[in-house]
């Protein structure tokens, strides 16, 4: 895997030194991690892998030297420094995520699944894509203390606008076998 390597003014102090690594390539930083830019497989116009267990999300990041991100970190990805709702910004904007919209007062629902990235607009302040809408991702975290449900968050194309939020989570009844078509996951890592 090709590494990002990003430099900060003042980080390089001779010419022969190397900046330090600080997110792999396809991940952005926010605050004292990194996280995916699209969800798994994490690139551009490929299709989010769903009906995935949280064991198998768990893995698969796992494979890649990363880790699920714990619900912190996907909803500080998500809302930015200002907290944004929306993740793009405090109001709903109908058509910029893949989330249901409203058509003559009537809630419509998009075609499915999207690519990664196919919603251009729809990108948080640190440059991570469709964490609104789409499927819902997986995070590291139990939903409730004392039992095995896990969090899920950002939504879907399919799922009432109203969850599609940095704020919302769900996760009752979702065991670490659970799997649907409506949840993927993206993975994070912290920076060293």
């Amino acid at each position: 895997m090709a590494a990002l390597l990003l430099v900060l003014p003042g980080s390089l102090t001779g010419q022969d030194q190397q900046p330090a690594l600080t997110a792999d390539a396809g991940m952005v930083e926010v605050g004292g991690f990194a996280i995916d830019v699209y969800e798994f497989p994490n690139r551009l116009g490929a299709q989010p892998r769903v009906n995935v267990t949280w064991a198998e999300a768990a893995a698969a990041c796992a494979a890649q030297g990363k880790r699920l991100c714990t619900d912190r970190e996907w909803r500080e990805a998500c809302a930015g420094p200002t907290g944004l709702l929306y993740g793009y910004g405090p109001v709903f904007a109908a058509g910029r995520c893949n989330t249901p919209f409203p058509v003559d007062g009537v809630w419509q629902r998009g075609q499915g699944t999207a690519a990664a990235g196919a919603f251009a607009a729809c990108t948080t302040p640190a440059g991570a894509h469709d964490m609104i809408g789409n499927v819902w991702e997986w995070t590291a975290d139990a939903y409730a203390s004392g039992t095995d449900w896990h969090t899920v968050r950002g939504g879907s194309w399919f799922h009432n606008a109203n969850m599609a939020t940095a704020e919302f989570r769900y996760g009752r009844y979702l065991t670490e076998e659970y799997r649907s078509d409506l949840v993927g996951f993206r993975c994070c890592r912290p920076l060293p």
